[in-house]
């Protein structure tokens, strides 16, 4: 047998590494019900060992079964997602807290830290019918070692998200970094932290 084909024996139904095999031997997952689910998938796995140095298992999904954590939020009628492990807290504003800096930019006094705010509804030009409402929530999200707190409507939840690529199937849009499809079938936007926060230094 090849190296390769020795490695493999590890994916045979009933493979125990024991030494010496017990009623209770092989009761747990095997590797072969792992490699069997990751096929399924339309994945691959593969082992690679050498003695003294380790092993490596690799396991390779087709980049449209990624998926994330993610915080839906509401902006008007529509939803966004945001990478949950960019979020850092959120809360409602009051007018007091938000300061204006010049003639278009703001930020907002966060326990004696001040950061720029973005409004999400003004970056993807949101339509809005509710002429009256005033978004009153914001969420700081962090990336590349600086925050910023995006104004939302609401806070929808916590969910997983299978990620679309969006440029493979639409086109690159500025701040997306790809899109998913909601329970109802609606469209969602997974927005892109690290250019949101770019955005905001210039």
């Amino acid at each position: 047998m090849t190296d390769n084909e020795v490695w493999n024996l590890i994916f045979a139904p009933g493979f125990s590494t024991a030494e010496v095999v017990t009623d209770v031997s092989g009761r747990g997952v095997g590797m072969d019900v792992v490699k069997k689910n990751i096929t399924s998938l339309g994945g691959t796995v593969d082992i690679d060992s050498a003695e003294g140095y380790g092993m490596s298992v690799k396991v390779r999904l087709p980049l449209t079964l990624a998926i994330m954590d993610g915080m839906s939020v509401g902006v008007g009628d529509e939803c966004y997602i945001l990478p949950l492990g960019s979020v850092v807290e959120s809360f409602q504003v009051q007018p007091s807290m938000v300061k204006t800096i010049g003639t278009t930019g703001r930020v907002v006094e966060v326990r004696d830290e001040y950061m720029p705010v973005i409004d999400l509804e003004k970056v993807f030009q949101v339509p809005r019918f509710d002429f009256e409402h005033v978004a009153n929530i914001m969420v700081v999200v962090e990336a590349e070692g600086s925050r910023v707190a995006l104004l939302v409507d609401e806070l929808l939840g916590q969910q997983q998200v299978v990620v679309k690529n969006l440029e493979a199937n639409y086109r690159k849009v500025p701040d997306v970094s790809g899109a998913t499809i909601l329970g109802d079938g609606r469209v969602a936007l997974i927005l892109d932290v690290g250019t949101l926060v770019r955005r905001s230094r210039h």
